[in-house]
């Protein structure tokens, strides 16, 4: 048998192919019967044969079978940036799909890493009265956390099917069909009715194919015998930094699941409810509360909501900019936003803006700085607090918010967000925790520098 062409699609191109499929499918159908005409100098040769066809196989789990593996752990090395949280004397760090690091932070001079959540699907969280509320890929469960040395999960308060997540989280790499003999790859739709993918493993099934031999001029052609690709409020509450998803607003808890805010009432007992949910006509990313106002960092813009009325919020405006990833935060007259380029943010742009929000029905932007690979951001009267990626965390002097000024930085290998308690500020970078004294602005003094590693105990 001859050796024909395997199609490889990246993993994240499948995500965006299951979401448009179920929104556009139409729109899809055309799109790619386009996408075959951009090869030139391509001839097609039709016909049909038999063909070893490899396929990734998801293994499920169900809510209650991952539930069931929820585990309070000892310490384990923080290996990935995630989201982070405080509440009271100790910081929570989300390692991405694996769980949550419990880090005691009595003594910001010498942080203790005390124990980690095992919870499978976790991105985010938020913390009311003793009460952890967290994603578990679909579905959002409670822990009550008042004896901090031993969270107990609240079986009972499990909400399933609430959450978009990515169902290729752990997509695995094209190397693993190496192993395996196939003329071609193939891909099937996820059945999520069976449950929760957690693992894939390699099927080969013979099947009639297409026969198509592709010719194409000066153009290198992926076959089966080349197989590399690229990867590519209501009581006391968390604090959260300008990336979280997850924010307490009085009585209701405001979630994002990719367009939509979701909002979970919370009992007396602190069960969640569910409550409401609301299209923002956007791929929405980060939350930021001021006052009465609700601030939606999205992938092309900025919304306003007013919470007067917790549970029931009143979309008051947007300002939009190119496609970009931007967490925002504000203060009374201004709202901060920096724009990220690259990976799944569809633009190389990377800078500061700055928007007037004083009339709410006529936001611009008035400033503008640019940025290396910014991530969240903090306000702290006439400065910013902004965590530049791998060019570091840089404070910008914004007492003419018109003129931006980058007034310092400080080098670490990966700055990824911020969370102010004056007059200390907690820097989330690569497997590093960096904590600062912040009272003498633009100036950051370091408390500490804390690996977030078994061995830091």
């Amino acid at each position: 048998m001859g050796r024909h062409f395997g199609i490889l699609i990246d993993p994240y191109l499948f995500k965006l192919i299951d979401f448009m499929m179920k929104r556009i499918a139409p729109l899809l159908y055309i799109v790619m019967i386009a996408f075959s005409f951009i090869f030139s100098g391509c001839e097609l040769m039709n016909g049909t044969e038999m063909a070893d066809v490899a396929y990734f196989k998801p293994i499920f789990a169900t809510v209650e079978e991952l539930t069931m593996d929820i585990s309070i752990d000892p310490p384990m090395d923080y290996a990935q940036s995630g989201k982070v949280i405080t509440y009271g004397d100790y910081v929570f760090v989300n390692s991405p799909n694996k769980g949550i690091h419990i880090v005691d932070n009595t003594d910001p001079a010498n942080p203790i890493n005390k124990s980690f959540i095992s919870l499978a699907g976790n991105i985010d969280m938020a913390i009311v009265d003793d009460h952890l509320y967290a994603d578990m890929f679909s579905a959002l469960v409670v822990l009550d956390i008042s004896n901090i040395d031993e969270p107990t999960l609240l079986e009972d308060y499990t909400v399933k099917d609430v959450f978009y997540f990515d169902q290729y989280w752990n997509y695995p790499s094209w190397e693993e069909l190496e192993a395996y003999e196939y003329d071609r790859v193939g891909y099937e739709n996820i059945d999520m009715s069976q449950g929760i993918v957690l693992d894939w493993e390699v099927e080969i099934k013979e099947e009639e194919v297409e026969n198509y031999d592709m010719y194409y001029e000066g153009v290198a052609v992926m076959d089966s015998d080349d197989k590399s690709t690229e990867n590519g409020g209501s009581g006391q509450v968390s604090t959260a930094g300008s990336m979280t998803r997850f924010l307490p607003i009085d009585q209701f808890l405001y979630t994002i699941s990719f367009n939509e805010l979701v909002l979970f009432e919370l009992t007396s007992s602190h069960q969640p409810l569910r409550w409401g949910k609301l299209d923002t006509e956007t791929w929405a990313e980060t939350l930021f509360r001021l006052n009465d106002i609700l601030y939606v960092g999205s992938t092309n813009g900025m919304l306003m909501y007013d919470v007067t009325d917790a549970g029931n919020p009143n979309y008051i405006n947007r300002i939009e900019h190119f496609r970009s990833c931007d967490p925002v935060v504000a203060d009374e007259a201004y709202a901060y936003v920096t724009l990220r380029g690259g990976t799944n943010c569809w633009t190389d742009l990377n800078e500061l803006q700055i928007i007037d929000i004083q009339d709410s029905h006529n936001l611009s932007v008035v400033g503008r700085h640019i940025l290396y690979n910014p991530h969240g951001l903090a306000v702290i009267g006439d400065n910013l607090i902004v965590c530049d990626g791998t060019a570091g965390v840089k404070v910008v002097d914004i007492a003419d918010r018109t003129a931006p000024k980058i007034l310092g930085t400080y080098p670490i290998d990966f700055a990824y967000d911020v969370i102010v308690s004056y007059p200390t500020a907690l820097v989330v970078g690569e497997q590093v925790m960096y904590q600062y004294d912040i009272s003498n602005l633009p100036e950051l003094v370091k408390i500490s520098e804390f690996d977030i590693l078994v061995n830091s105990n």
